[in-house]
């Protein structure tokens, strides 16, 4: 397991308390996992739908690149990797 250091904004940021914080985990699922396990269904609800997708109103983020571009929550974490879970951004001229 390798450390990575976790942003949250929004709501995800008030269920857990804090913005930044670091965990153990090797890939985007096994984060989620144990972010579930720790800060329960609220959380889970909250990021994913009824099918066990991102909700359309979030985008969860590894170094800079939406999971969606790479592999998905199977994408691999490495030491010192960062994970945003950030709104999606929309709108503007």
């Amino acid at each position: 397991m390798t450390n990575i250091e976790i942003v949250t904004f929004t709501k995800i940021k008030e269920i857990i308390g804090k913005k930044k914080f670091f965990y153990e985990a090797s890939s985007v699922e096994n984060l989620l996992d144990k972010m579930f396990e720790e800060f329960g269904e609220i959380l889970r609800t909250e990021i994913l739908d009824i099918n066990g997708e991102v909700k359309k109103h979030y985008r969860i983020i590894v170094n800079g690149r939406n999971i969606n571009l790479l592999e998905g929550f199977k994408t691999i974490l490495k030491e010192g990797d960062m994970v945003a879970f950030m709104p999606a951004i929309a709108g503007g001229n």
